[in-house]
């Protein structure tokens, strides 16, 4: 039966047990009167009350609730039908990492960047500007739900990567459940209020109240959020860490903890794996690695991408340096390789900042290939005063 036509019957017969609230069927006890407490059970084939003290229940397939279905209830689609389709053009926030109005999932181990890089796709996608310079992003509004660090820390690492004021906005220390009807609808008018096309969600595991082994309590989490995404247009990504893997087992799609329903949703998984280091002028780096290990659009990351981030503690600011795709990162340090010592031919006693004003490689990428050619004994250098002079080895 149709909504109107459901509608109309209820005000028609007004059953005592069904009530049409919030575009959804309340089923009202009769007996015992609680608001909401029919459920189904397959198993005895009935609707019954969840209440522990009361007893009411109705056959399922009763004359009652018969009224409520009939064959108008599905609509066919002949071959003819899906023949004459216009296929819809897929569309994305950010191309191809980020599909528009679906879930995306972010996941990796605990400290390994994930927060951090959210952050950089939001003003990327708040202030509309290309992902690394490469990849597409369309402008949107974001609001980011972090239930995992505290007021001060979120704000010490915002402005550190946010310098221009964008559409990112937050909710803090505030308990959201997508499992709670009632904060599922607050938020789903507040992203309607403030046109939202984007919402952050970290971590998946504090957003709900269920059992994340249980398939079926995994499927109701799901339900949620794709039930958000049809009512509002919204754009999910929530950030979910790994399991702990078995010896000898690599990172993938199945790392994610929990059931693999939690994963099944999902239209673009993005794995991330780091490393931590310090560079030459003692700046904390993060070199992140993400992959994509699921997208059901046809177009995907080919390959593994790599960027580079700077926590500069001197200027208080994060940057981020994309570092190309790995098998390209690979020709990239060889043509610097090449150039380097093309360089030092003609020039013998170069500093690494002549280089990277001469050779658009990228800065990292010279120092992998100078760090190689002095390994391979073909560079050497000498260092005088806090400057690093190099030459080709004799």
């Amino acid at each position: 039966m149709k909504i109107e036509e459901t509608k109309k019957y209820l005000n028609d017969n007004n059953e005592p047990f069904f009530e049409y609230a919030n575009g959804r069927l309340n089923l009202n006890c009769p007996k015992c009167k609680t608001e909401d407490s029919l459920v189904l059970d397959f198993n005895e084939n009935e609707y019954r009350c969840n209440e522990d003290d009361c007893k009411f229940s109705v056959d399922i397939n009763s004359d009652f609730l018969k009224e409520f279905y009939n064959d108008d209830d599905f609509e066919i689609s002949t071959c003819k039908d899906l023949l004459n389709y216009e296929v819809r053009p897929e569309f994305f926030i950010i191309n191809p990492l980020i599909p528009k109005e679906a879930i995306t999932s972010i996941t990796a181990d605990s400290g390994k960047g994930k927060s951090l890089f959210a952050l950089i796709l939001a003003y990327c996608m708040a202030s509309g500007t290309p992902l690394f310079d490469k990849y597409e992003v369309e402008k949107s509004n974001v609001l980011i739900i972090d239930q995992e660090m505290n007021k001060n820390e979120i704000v010490s690492r915002f402005k550190k990567v946010i310098k221009d004021e964008v559409p990112i906005d937050y909710i803090i220390d505030q308990k959201f459940l997508i499992t709670d009807e009632v904060k599922l609808l607050a938020l789903k008018n507040k992203i309607i209020e403030k046109k939202y096309n984007v919402v952050i969600l970290d971590t998946f595991t504090e957003i709900h109240n269920a059992e994340e082994n249980d398939s079926g309590a995994m499927k109701m989490v799901n339900k949620n959020m794709l039930q958000l995404i049809r009512e509002t247009g919204i754009t999910i990504i929530y950030l979910h860490h790994h399991r702990k893997l078995q010896k000898g087992e690599r990172l993938s799609q199945s790392s994610s903890r929990g059931s693999s329903e939690i994963i099944a949703k999902v239209s673009s998984h993005l794995l991330l794996d780091s490393k931590n280091y310090r560079d030459e002028f003692n700046n904390k780096i993060l070199e992140i690695v993400i992959s994509q290990e699921k997208a059901r659009s046809s177009f995907r990351l080919e390959n593994k991408i790599s960027l580079k981030v700077i926590n500069d503690e001197i200027e208080n600011k994060i940057k981020w340096e994309y570092l190309g795709e790995l098998e390209e990162k690979g020709k990239k340090i060889e043509e610097a390789k090449i150039a380097i010592i093309n360089i030092l031919q003609n020039r013998p006693g170069v500093l690494v900042r002549d280089l990277e004003e001469e050779l658009s490689v990228g800065s990292n990428n010279i120092r992998i290939a100078l760090k190689e050619l002095v390994s391979e004994s073909k560079v050497d250098s000498s260092k005088q005063g806090k400057a690093n002079y190099y030459f080709l080895v004799s």
